[in-house]
């Protein structure tokens, strides 16, 4: 529906711009994918456990989102030390995304989206033509809570390689035909692709999804995910190996509760809200 009513002409959106809200083009929403976000069940909290201090976006008010969509086992069989049949929701935790990359947007009117967190990766590239980006509302806008500035949209800290994605048989081709230089689908075309795609790229460029989601040589697509709780847990996919809380231990001030994560996510929301509804009373005089 959102397609059906979109102005083919660029809207004045993008990246960089404060436009957090209302309306999108067609060639935005083309490029728009839904989101997830890879998680693992703490199985020791205090031999590996997560930020021992949260990323400085404070916490109002802290539901706990419901871990049975992602996380618990149908076949309880396959359930063993490592792996819990039915994990907590506060022992849930990522470790490939925090507060501090991301932005959230309002969805138009039109769609019954409302508040989404974009999730980083796209970039504006050299051709202001080719920028098909949508602004957004950073969780630290105006350096209200930390004086660090926002890592780069590119940057693999944040990035999140997020293991899986989902599109139409419509929207596979429309990324083949007109959205992936070089092509979605194989044999892929030079001058982005050597030997048909058997040139030398990372497991993340395929199974990560940085062929989707990044700009260079790539398909430079948004991914959304929903802030409406019982759907932000759909957006959340079980890494039942449960090995990157002992492998990463090294990094383990990027891990981050899933509870707590959603809980900052809120406080950007409510700071979001109030200057959309800012922008609105000025413009209304």
């Amino acid at each position: 529906r959102l397609r059906a009513l979109a102005p083919d002409e660029k809207l004045d959106n993008r990246q960089g711009s404060k436009n957090f809200f209302g309306k999108l083009d067609l060639q935005q929403l083309k490029r728009t994918i839904p989101g997830f976000i890879r998680v693992e069940a703490l199985l020791d909290e205090e031999t590996y456990g997560t930020q021992p201090e949260l990323d400085p976006v404070p916490v109002k008010e802290r539901p706990e989102i419901d871990p049975k969509p992602c996380c618990h086992l149908r076949n309880e069989s396959l359930a063993g030390p490592t792996r819990p049949a039915a994990p907590l929701s506060n022992k849930l935790f990522m470790w490939e995304v925090g507060i501090k990359f991301v932005g959230i947007r309002h969805m138009p009117e039109e769609s019954n989206l409302g508040w989404v967190l974009l999730q980083r990766g796209p970039s504006r590239g050299k051709d202001p033509k080719e920028d098909n980006t949508m602004s957004d509302y950073w969780s630290n806008q105006d350096y209200k809570y930390f004086k660090e500035r926002r890592p780069a949209s590119i940057s693999m800290h944040g990035i999140n390689n997020q293991g899986g994605w989902m599109g139409t048989q419509r929207q596979i081709w429309e990324w083949h035909t007109e959205v992936c230089p070089g092509g979605f689908l194989p044999p892929y075309e030079a001058p982005h692709y050597r030997f048909d795609g058997l040139d030398m790229r990372n497991v993340e460029w395929w199974s990560g999804g940085i062929s989707l989601v990044t700009v260079r040589h790539a398909c430079n697509m948004q991914r959304l995910i929903s802030l409406e709780p019982s759907r932000f847990a759909r957006h959340l996919l079980y890494h039942s190996a449960n090995n990157k809380q002992r492998q990463l231990q090294f990094k383990k001030n990027t891990f981050v509760k899933v509870n707590d994560f959603y809980a900052q996510l809120l406080t950007v929301q409510n700071d979001a809200k109030q200057a959309m509804n800012k922008i609105k009373r000025m413009e209304s005089f």
